[in-house]
């Protein structure tokens, strides 16, 4: 994959970095605070504003189970994709045959592009999150699969 900064306007850069600059740091926090991470989204509208999708659980209603919430998140997503140039599915992913953890952050951006990052991670007791090195390769357009883009 060609670097994905090179093919797109810096809009477009600004706000993949403002969504992992906020998505990234909230499932840590919420890995160090309950040992465990619920899927989440985040987006940012046409005005500029960012907002969260999926981000709080509630208490004692039990728990959803991963794929549903993810698919909650991605539908949240499209039913307001006309409104939105970009969107990030947050999930805990077990990485095969590393026997560890990672977030996994799938995001899209209504200019027609998607990056799939994965962060591995290990949870250290007492200590909270320690994060491994990041890896990135082209991701899937769901939001905004290629017939609506």
């Amino acid at each position: 994959m060609a670097p994905w900064r090179e093919s797109v306007d810096k809009t477009a850069q600004a706000d993949v970095d403002t969504l992992l600059n906020l998505a990234l740091p909230l499932a840590v926090q919420r890995l160090t605070v309950s040992g465990r991470l619920r899927p989440f989204a985040a987006a940012i509208k046409d005005d500029g504003d960012h907002f969260l999708v999926g981000a709080e659980a509630t208490p004692g209603a039990g728990e959803v189970e991963s794929n549903a919430a993810i698919a909650e998140c991605y539908d949240a997503l499209a039913d307001q994709r006309e409104d939105l140039r970009a969107a990030v599915v947050v999930s805990d992913v077990r990485l095969v045959g590393l026997e560890g953890d990672a977030v996994h952050l799938a995001l899209e951006h209504s200019a027609g592009f998607a990056l799939s990052l994965v962060q591995p991670y290990t949870l250290v007791r007492g200590k909270g999150v320690s994060l491994g090195p990041m890896s990135m390769v082209s991701g899937d357009r769901v939001t905004w699969p290629e017939s609506v883009a």
